[in-house]
Formats: structure tokens, sequence, C-alpha cells
């Protein structure tokens, strides 16, 4: 606000007031119900003793109109100057006053004539997931509440909605709350770098969730599986179930702007490769991995050419679109028994019925991760046939746990770092297991992780 102006700002939006901020004795008035509404309390107006309220939380302010005495939960407080009503019919009260009763701090510019008021932090933990379109990431949701619910902070969830620019709205909604820490799962690794940038700049701890962010100093932490290790679990299920030579294998990969992507495949090409070489495989999806199938170890660049023509985006429709494209293009003789890099379950399940609906697909065998309820129903029925599974629990329990010793001023433990680009981020990735029809009940119900009832013809 400043002094005279009917222009405002509220949270960065532009607002305008119908009376102007005024000083009177040395101290600033402000309309009576702009300044209540912005700070979010509930207003009182009582016209028989002339009297306005706030009630905020568990403060209850109350001023009368001309006194110099106000009322805060019950106490007594002298005030500088009273409220007034203007000859224009308009209420102002002191608005230092109100903001610092009610918990605010307020800055004063003598040059501009501008005065500032800031709720003080209400938030310790701002958490930003990728969507809320996948079930993985709403068991995020609820996890994260609890585990930092049940160790005494305060933390708000926002969904990106697989768009990076909602991403960064949102953290800069976070950060405008006071966090003290965010948790980030990036949409794009690159992109959201400058989100990262701008929490650092505000003096915030960044853990970077799940995916890792890239190409920024601004990344004090990295919680995570161990993606390669999903890649190599992924690709190891389909060289054990493999018998012969020629078998058709067909490539799929998540998002080019996903550094998981990358790992993922990383550690599936270190397991596949030698046995596309031997012949044990024959790729059929992809002519830059056809071309690069004599290679052990991928440079990035490299790897960045084969998931170009086989990414998914992580997308349904994407993965279910390009598995028919591949299927319409390949003969009779490319289908057959054949064996599919899958690079997530929703992803799978796509794919998989893309392939379960091709007449000349006598069987397949594909891969998944995450452990979601309906790719485990898939693999129950024989629809998926396995699937990577990343306990949750221990990746929400770790990364709140990180928050809390941010907060609590300590450093969380680290077992390895991954580079970024930019720098080495201290990391202590979590283990992955292997699912399929054998073992789903072991790993999946019996560990509590799911209830029986989840599920129809359970083995």
């Amino acid at each position: 606000m400043t002094i005279g102006s009917t222009k405002a700002t509220i949270d960065l939006k532009q607002v305008v007031l119908d009376q102007p901020p005024l000083i009177e004795n040395g101290r600033t008035l402000v309309p009576f119900r702009f300044i209540g509404e912005a700070l979010g309390a509930q207003i009182g107006w009582n016209p028989t003793n002339r009297t306005v309220s706030y009630i905020l939380g568990d403060k209850n302010i109350v001023l009368t109109i001309g006194s110099a005495t106000a009322m805060v939960n019950g106490v007594k407080t002298t005030l500088d100057v009273a409220a007034k009503i203007l000859p224009t019919g308009r209420t102002v009260v002191p608005v230092r006053f109100i903001s610092e009763s009610i918990g605010a701090k307020v800055a004063w510019n003598a040059t501009t004539r501008m005065v500032t008021v800031t709720m003080a932090a209400t938030l310790d933990v701002g958490i930003v997931l990728p969507t809320k379109d996948e079930p993985r990431w709403l068991q995020d949701q609820t996890r994260f509440n609890t585990a930092l619910k049940t160790a005494g902070y305060d933390a708000e969830i926002l969904f990106s909605q697989g768009s990076s620019a909602i991403e960064k709205q949102n953290v800069e909604a976070l950060i405008t709350k006071g966090i003290k820490v965010l948790i980030l799962c990036p949409q794009d690794a690159t992109a959201a770098a400058a989100a990262a940038d701008e929490a650092r700049a505000a003096g915030i701890k960044v853990i970077s969730y799940d995916r890792l962010i890239l190409n920024t100093s601004a990344v004090d932490y990295y919680v995570t599986f161990d993606s390669i290790s999903v890649g190599k679990a992924q690709a190891q299920y389909l060289v054990d179930k493999t018998t012969g030579t020629k078998n058709p294998l067909y490539l799929y990969a998540g998002a080019a702007s996903d550094n998981n992507a990358f790992l993922f495949f990383e550690g599936a090409w270190d397991v596949l490769q030698p046995k596309i070489a031997d012949g044990t495989f024959v790729i059929e999806n992809s002519s830059e991995a056809v071309a690069l199938q004599g290679k052990a170890t991928l440079t990035r660049a490299e790897m960045a050419k084969i998931i170009g023509q086989i990414t998914t985006n992580w997308d349904f429709t994407v993965a279910k679109n390009l598995a028919e494209a591949n299927l319409t293009m390949a003969t009779a003789g490319k289908k057959g028994n054949v064996f599919i890099l899958a690079p997530n379950d929703g992803t799978a399940r796509s794919i998989a019925d893309a392939f379960a609906a091709d007449k000349d697909v006598k069987s397949y065998v594909i891969t998944g991760q995450d452990a979601e309820i309906p790719s485990v129903q898939y693999i129950i029925d024989g629809k998926q046939s396995m699937t990577v599974f990343k306990d949750v629990r221990t990746l929400v329990k770790d990364a709140s746990a990180a928050a809390v010793d941010y907060l609590t001023g300590k450093t969380p433990e680290k077992t390895t770092t991954y580079n970024n680009g930019k720098i080495d981020v201290p990391a202590k990735p979590s283990a992955v297991i292997s699912v399929d029809k054998s073992n789903v009940v072991a790993a999946l119900i019996t560990s509590g992780y799911y209830p029986a009832s989840d599920f129809t013809g359970l083995p």
C-alpha cells in the first residue's frame, strides 16, 4: 500500500481501495475491511457500541471507534492513534497494531511512502508433485500429509498437472507462504532449475524428489530409488523369460525431459545389450537402437536419440498410439511371442492393451514399475507380467525425514551423490523389488502396502 494511493497489491495481484491509506499523528491508518480481508481475518462491525473486530486463529482483536483503547484476547491495549470513521463514511484503523497483533510483519519505506505487510510463515514444508492423474502421486500426497503431520510440521501439497509453468507458479506460491523446505518432483528436470533457483534465493532448502532437478546448484538433497537398478530389474525379467534366439523386442521409454527416463533406460540397456548382441533379442521398433546395438555403453546423446523414437512422455494415450503405430508397421514375423520394455505401470497397461488386441501377437512379456493398483490387478489377471515395486512409504519417509533434518538444523544422511550437470547432489537411494504373480501377495499384501480387498483373484 502507498500513502495517498488507492492502488495496492495482495500476493502480487493489484487491487483498488475505496479509501487510500493516510498518516495521522505519525501513524498509518488503512481501510478496516481491506486489511482484515488481506490478512485472512474474520471481520465484524457492531453499530451499537461502534466497535470493529478481527478474528484470526487464536487472536481476537476489538477496537472502538474514537478510542485509544483496544482489546486483544480480552486484554486492554493502548493505541498511538484510534480507529476512526472518515467524513467519507469509511472506517480506518492503525495498520501496524492490527497486523502485528495478528502475527504479521510491517515494513515502512519512507522514500516511496509504501507500507508492506507480510504474514509470518505458516508453512514449514511445500511439496510440488507432477500430476493428480496417476495413482502413484495421490498415494504420495496422502503419505506426505500423514508423515509430516505426525512429525509436527505443516505442509501444503500442490500438483503441476504436466506443466512446467504451473510447477513454477506452485513453487512461487509456496515461497510467498514462507516455507522453509521445498520438496519438488520436477515435471521437466531442466526447466525446474529456475524454480529451484527462486527457492534457494529465498533461503529455502530444496529436496529433489524421485526425479533429479538438472543444471542448477540450488539442490540440497536428492531422495530417490536407485533408478538404474529399476531398469536393470525390468530388463533382467525379460531376459529370464526368454528361450532361443531372435525374440522380438519392443522398447519404450519415459519422457525425454525426465532424467529418470535416461537412468531407467541406461540400466535396461546394460542388461539387454549383450542379449541383443548375441541374437537372443531382435529390436523391432527403433532404428536408432538398432544402429547402436553393438555398443555396451551409450552416451547420453546416444540414449537421447533412442528415447526420442520410443518416448511415451509418461502419457497413457501417447504410449498406446505409439504401440499401435509400431504394430501396424511390423510384419507378422516381427510379432509372435514378443518382449516389451515398458517404462512404468500406466504406460505398460496401455501398451499391453495394444499388443493384446493384435491378432499376430501370440504372447507378450511386459515390464512396468510403481506397483499401481490397476497394474497389480493386470498382473493377477495375466495382462501385465511384472512391476518394479518402489515402496513409496520408504521414499516419503526418507524425504520427510530429510525435511525435518533441515528444519531442525541437521544434515540428512547420504550414501552417494548424483551429478545433475552442475553439482554432485547428496542422496540416499532406496532399494527396489521385482514383483510378478509369484510374489505379489508377499510383496504387496502381506507387507501391508495394500489390503487384499483392493484386488480380485489373488493367487
